[in-house]
């Protein structure tokens, strides 16, 4: 019996019925969009498989305000709620949500190869929004040890966001990004992901529904390929709807249907599953994932994270030397201010005579200005660009390398407890710092215009 310690698997029609969700969703949304703005179905379909190809996936239905057949008045009636209390977009996000599902032992499956210490990844062509979003739904969190999978595209701007960024963000289960628009069969990445934990392919598996993308990567990669037959449903009439829709490309459809019949062309999997995903039960022992291979890596990460460190400490250096630089000009100009105060110099412009010592103190309120927006602007960006780097790896190691966790412990001693126990972060220790220089000098320069001592204007000298 093989032996395994590295599962590679695909996600959409393999772990869950992607396929059954977004059928469920889309046509009632597609034919709610037709019947009630009166838009022919083939006219719709066309212009939703151009928004589909625009964003390189079959889920940006949402961002209908960019469907050219929908005029604006239409368009803003597509989020409005209906005399059920329900508008069409709410009602395809609410069908989205209610028809994903797993397959029949998947989850028992999972649970399994983790006791057994199996080495869990996915590789998607999903992009990583909605595979957070099914991840979190499906409480796959932690059963996947690691996802591969395409960077998003970024909000549409037409659409608003209704959680923070971070939100469908998993506890446990690691993202790592590939390009926009990957695409399958891509065996060079999943030779890339094996490398990634020095994986050895006699011990790893890889599992997906479609044998022109899934199987024949595997076979190309020399992996035990294992077919999901399970989750191929390319016969029914929901997939007719999605090629006609879809943002795949003419060519990519052409290929599918060739693999589809031309059964004797098409790549043979090492093994087929038939009904459920639990299947690989019966075939493998599975044993543990040795990670003090994986851990060979460990020192480039470590590497990577010093110098993350180093360019933390270099950008808060840059801050305080500005801090200092600011500190010793506005002694600089206070000094300037208390000379002009004795001597009484003023500048007559018209009738109104001006001490120099308040132009003095507005001039130095433009220059401490300058330092605060280099201060703020520009280098405190670079630093929490720094920190946050900085925390995205120690989080993703800390369940590996709990010792590493200095930008979380400066991050949580930072806060000073100000008044009443209201703490002040560092992102705003800096207001209190300018502002006392600011107030300083705006007092300074209302006090020294309205003094009378006895002066000389420049034009008496």
């Amino acid at each position: 019996m093989k032996r395994v310690n590295v599962v590679v698997t695909d996600l959409d029609n393999t772990l869950w019925d992607w396929l059954r969700m977004w059928h469920a969703s889309f046509e009632p949304y597609l034919n709610r969009i037709s019947s009630e703005f009166s838009i022919p179905l083939p006219e719709l379909k066309k212009d939703f498989r151009n928004l589909h190809k625009r964003y390189g996936t079959s889920e940006s239905s949402y961002v209908y305000k960019e469907l050219t057949s929908l005029t604006e008045e239409q368009k803003s009636k597509v989020d409005v709620r209906n005399a059920k209390g329900m508008s069409i977009l709410h009602e395809y996000y609410h069908l989205k949500k209610n028809n994903l599902e797993l397959y029949s032992g998947v989850y028992e499956t999972l649970l399994k190869l983790k006791k057994h210490g199996v080495l869990v990844i996915a590789f998607t062509e999903s992009n990583a929004f909605f595979t957070k979003q099914r991840l979190e739904h499906l409480k796959l969190d932690g059963l996947i040890d690691f996802v591969y999978s395409p960077i998003d595209n970024g909000k549409p701007t037409s659409v608003d966001r209704f959680y923070p960024e971070d939100h469908w963000e998993p506890k446990h289960t690691q993202f790592r990004y590939l390009s926009k628009g990957t695409l399958k069969p891509a065996p060079e990445i999943l030779e890339i992901i094996l490398k990634d934990f020095n994986a050895s392919k006699q011990n790893t598996l890889y599992i997906g529904d479609k044998l022109d993308k899934d199987v024949s990567m595997a076979i190309d990669a020399d992996v035990f390929s294992i077919h999901a037959a399970y989750g191929s449903n390319t016969d029914s009439k929901i997939y007719e709807l999605l090629k006609e829709v879809s943002h795949w490309t003419d060519e990519d459809i052409l290929r599918e249907a060739k693999y589809n019949k031309d059964n004797g062309d098409n790549p043979i999997p090492s093994l087929r599953l038939e009904k459920s995903f639990e299947e690989i039960l019966d075939h493998f022992e599975f044993f543990p994932f040795d990670e003090i291979n994986y851990h060979e890596n460990v020192s480039h990460v470590i590497t990577i994270w010093q110098k993350t460190i180093d360019v933390q400490q270099h950008f808060n250096d840059i801050e305080l030397r500005i801090r200092n630089i600011a500190l010793t000009t506005f002694t600089f100009i206070i000094g300037a201010i208390g000379f002009l105060i004795k001597e009484g110099f003023s500048v007559k412009i018209s009738e109104l005579e001006i001490p120099l010592s308040t132009g003095v103190a507005v001039t130095g309120l433009f220059i401490m200005f300058a330092f605060f927006y280099m201060d703020r602007a520009w280098y405190h960006k670079l630093l929490i660009g720094a920190v946050k780097q900085g925390i995205y790896i120690e989080d993703r190691w800390a369940h590996k390398l709990p010792e590493m966790r200095l930008t979380h412990a400066i991050g949580k001693e930072s806060p000073h407890s100000f008044y009443k126990d209201k703490k002040i972060h560092s992102r705003n220790k800096y207001y209190v710092f300018y502002g006392l220089l600011f107030l300083t000098l705006i007092i300074i320069a209302i006090i020294s215009y309205f003094l009378d001592p006895v002066s000389s204007t420049l034009n008496d000298r």
